[in-house]
This record gives C-alpha cells, structure tokens and sequence, in this order.
C-alpha cells in the first residue's frame, strides 16, 4: 500500500533517489538490496517519462564498433577506438545478463543490414566484430550473424527490394538481436522490487527544494502533487535521478549555488504502423540524410519508425510527437526504402521523448559515448550528490551497481543485505477473466484490477500504458476505456465523477500524446 507523505515526515534514511526512472529504480533496487535504507520518489509515475519514449533496443552492441568512413579512423584514433569497444562489451554483457535472468521481457528479433560499395567494410568485417565481442563475453552469448549476396537478399531478406540503389548493394548482413518487451514493465518491477527489499517509493511527489546540512547530509522537501501534503526528509546521500529534469533539480539548492549543466535534452520521436506479413520478427538499420541512424523495428505484429534528433528546449512536462516530427521520418523512411511507401494515413501511433544525454559545448546533440556516465557532484560544491546522465535503459544494472559502488565509499549500509530479484513479475493466472479487449488478449480485466490494488497507479494512464502494455498494443476504443475505469474504480476509490474525469483523460492523453483518436480498432 502506498505510503501517506506525513508517515515519513522528518524521517532520515540513508539514500535518498530522486527520480523514478528506469535509472532511479534500478539504483533504488540494488541499493536496498545492499542494505542501504532508500527513499525513491518521482513527480510523476514512475516510467513516465524518457524510459517509456525509447528506442526500447537491448542491443548486442555490433553497431557500436561500425567506423563512420574508414577502419583507419580507429587506427589514427584509438581512443576513440577503446571507447566504442568499450560500449560494444557492455552492450553485450548487459544482453547477456538481461536475458538470463529476465528472459520473459527480452523480445528477439532479425536486424537487416545492407552494406553498399561505398561503405568502410564489409560484411567480414561484421562476422570478425562478432566473433570479437563473443570472445570478450567469453561466449556466453552467441551472435547468429549471416552475410547474403546482394541477389540472394533481394528475395530472402524483408525490407531489401524496398531500398534505394540495390545496384550498389554489395551484401546484406542478417544478425539477431533484441529489445525490451516492455521498458516500462522493466522499471515497474525494479521499483517493486526494491519495495519489496524495505524501500520506500513514491510516485507523484515532488521534490521541491534541496538543503544542505553541517554534516553533509541533504534535507529535501516534498510535495504530494495529488493531494497537496508536503513533508521533509533526510537523506545522508543523495541520488538526482531525474533524467530531464536533472538540471532542474541541481537548481532547487536553497542557498542558489550555480550548478555547472549536467546533460542536453534531445527529443526523440517514433511512429507505429503494419507492414507485410513478411516483415514480422525483422527489423532494418539505415542512415538518413542528415547522417544519423533510422531504424524500422519489430513490435509484435507492427514496427516503429524513428527516431528523431531534435535538441530540445521546450516543457520537458509536455513532450509530444508532432505532425511535422512524423512527417520528417515518413520522409526519411521512403527515402531509405523507396518501395516502402508509407503514408501519414498508416501512421496508427506516434510517441516522443526527451534523452538526457552528457552535456559538452563541444557537441550540440550532447556527448555519446560513453553511456551512463556517472558523475560526482561534490565537484560542484554538492557533497553526497550523484548523478548519471546519457543512463541508455540497456545499461539501468551496471550503472545501478556502480552508483551503489560510490555510495559505499561514503557510507556504510545501515542494514543487512539482501537479494534482488530479477525475474519479470506475472500477473495471476485468472482463466475466467475477460480480455479488455477482444483482440488483445494479453491484458485481462482481472490484471489491471490486481495492478490497481498491488502496483501503486494513481491514474487509468499509468495502469494500461506503464503496468500493462494495452495502450502500447491497440488503439483502445472509448467503451474499454470505461470498462477499465470501471473495474478499477473500486480499488482506487473513485465514484462517478472521478470515472469520468479519468475516462477523458486517458483519451486526452491518447490523442495528445500518442496521436491516437481511440476510435476503432486498428488491428483488424
């Protein structure tokens, strides 16, 4: 049962985290599990924001050792060299942990290559990187990577008869790979866990200011945005987590100490639509013409198209897709795949996000490699304050098991450790249960019921875009809608006038954010 703010007023505990994305719950998780007594708390719902708006990729890591015009690039600059090794093993450990102990969350997939003339190597090349990584992860993952003529391709290979200038294709390069099956999901459980493990946490409470104490421990006022309570912490070190809104909460000190910036906002959007049957299972990395990445993946029975590469300074509490935004990538696919021929009328949704990555006024889109930078902001003048920025979801164990690392040569864990678990929650078994949606069986009335009463949802948004995975699956027309609010409404206490209110505001939200109308269903 989710805490009253007022029961934790005055209390100290030993890590305060700030922040409930995936990077917040992740380090909240393994915190506890180390015997550190933590308080988590996010503004909004937890896996609101950057985390449910990615790429969702849990990546091998072969993209990363890809050279950007020749492999002498890597030689004149082996720097740059190790730091893009670097990011490819710890693509591939963390794969390889994620779908050992999750596998239920780990989707696989076929990505598809094409490698023209033009390009700095070959599809060798490709098998060699392989064949590199799977000996530094001492062959605990296997990369099924497959080289196909550009002849065989063009009627073996999904998306190949699509593309622009097949004569220039030398080969294709199939390889599997995979993404989260749902990120959201992922941190939902990280923070259930942690729960479990004796953390506090909190949704929708905000911290509001920051208050540094003689013996460099950190006061934090909060504020219930739901019910307007406010209440004080202690914290003796403090995590800002808050992705986005890291500057912002630096800037909420009391005594106003200039704070250097930490990360650069880049937006990303995405759009959903159906192609061929064919296309199932099958994704396609390309380039666009600005230079950057476009990728067409698999999302069950349906792709996304994206992303954008948009610096951005605009609300980081409204971040939506556009019409201009889907447009750009409507343009950019069909000039990738010709043959694709998508149209704006078979967009069926779009999402957006905005990525915290490392700030460096030597680069306007922010500084990519490394991931999940870790930073100590006792540098700063914020003793017992740590962040990470550019936190790539793929990376959330790693960099949760080095904040913990940090917080350990400060303070000691007041507790006993305990083990976390990993393993993706279920929801009950409930065979008689009716499907909220005839077409989507995956998501029962009983599942959002059971989410409403054990998982903390304070709105209809959080339970079936965050705690299930309806909104990202299926249009969901204004009957379900009120069928949900209905069989939750008891649980969450809501009478009739609070059912309306979250009926029309789950189908805001839909249309503002998701480019939804929520009529109809798609899927037929």
């Amino acid at each position: 049962m989710r805490k009253d703010l007022r029961t934790i007023d005055g209390r100290t505990y030993d890590v305060v985290v700030i922040g409930g994305g995936i990077s917040g719950a992740s380090s909240a998780q393994h915190l506890a599990a180390a015997g550190y007594s933590v308080l988590l708390v996010e503004k909004d719902d937890f896996a609101s924001a950057a985390t449910s708006r990615s790429g969702r990729l849990l990546h091998c890591g072969l993209r990363y050792l890809a050279p950007t015009y020749s492999l002498l690039e890597f030689v004149r600059d082996p720097k740059r060299f190790l730091a893009s090794l670097g990011s490819a093993y710890r693509s591939i450990v963390a794969s390889t942990e994620f779908r050992r102990t999750t596998p239920e969350l780990a989707r696989p997939m076929t990505l598809v290559f094409a490698i023209t003339r033009t390009m700095p190597y070959r599809g060798w090349h490709v098998k060699a990187g392989a064949r590199l990584l799977e000996w530094a992860n001492r062959g605990k993952q296997k990369l099924k990577v497959e080289i196909h003529s550009a002849d065989q391709a063009a009627s073996k290979v999904p998306f190949v008869g699509w593309l622009r200038d097949r004569e220039a294709i030398e080969s294709v390069v199939t390889f599997e790979d995979h993404h989260f099956n749902w990120p959201e999901r992922v941190c939902i459980d990280a923070v259930l866990d942690a729960e479990r493990l004796g953390a506090t946490v909190l949704n929708y409470t905000e911290a509001t200011g920051l208050r540094q104490q003689p013996n460099r421990s950190w006061d934090v006022d909060l504020k219930d945005g739901v019910s307007g309570v406010a209440a004080s912490v202690n914290g003796r070190v403090l995590l800002n987590m808050a992705g986005p809104w890291i500057d912002r909460v630096n800037q909420t000190v009391a005594d106003g100490r200039p704070v250097p910036r930490k990360v650069i906002g880049v937006k990303g959007t995405h759009f959903l639509v159906r192609l061929p049957e064919q296309c199932r299972g099958h994704g396609i990395m390309g380039t666009n013409r600005e230079g950057e990445a476009i990728t067409c993946m698999p999302w069950g029975d349906l792709h996304y198209v994206g992303p954008t590469e948009t610096p951005y300074e605009g609300s980081l509490d409204d971040v939506r897709p556009t019409e201009e935004e889907v447009g750009f990538l409507l343009d950019e696919v069909n000039h990738f795949m010709p043959g694709i021929g998508l149209s704006r009328s078979e967009v069926l949704q779009a999402w957006a996000g905005v990525r915290p990555i490392t700030y460096d006024p030597a680069f306007p889109k922010g500084r990519r490699i490394p991931f999940s930078v870790f930073q100590d902001l006792g540098r700063d003048g914020l003793p017992n304050v740590l962040t990470t920025t550019w936190a790539a979801i793929m990376f959330h164990r790693s960099a949760a098991r080095e904040v913990v690392e940090a917080v350990r040569k400060r303070l000691t864990p007041s507790g006993p450790p305990k083990p976390a678990s990993f393993a993706a929650r279920r929801f009950p078994d409930n065979q008689n249960s009716p499907p909220l949606l005839p077409h989507y069986p995956e998501v029962t009335i009983a599942d959002i019921v059971h989410s409403a009463k054990r998982e903390q949802p304070r709105h209809l948004v959080d339970i079936l875009f965050r705690r299930t995975s309806a909104g990202w699956n299926a249009a969901i027309p204004p009957e379900a809608v009120r069928r949900a609010a209905e069989a939750v409404a008891p649980v969450l206490g809501w009478d009739d006038d609070a059912i309306e209110r979250e009926i029309d505001a789950f189908v805001a939200y839909q249309a503002r954010y998701h480019m939804q109308a929520g009529e109809g269903d798609w899927r037929s």
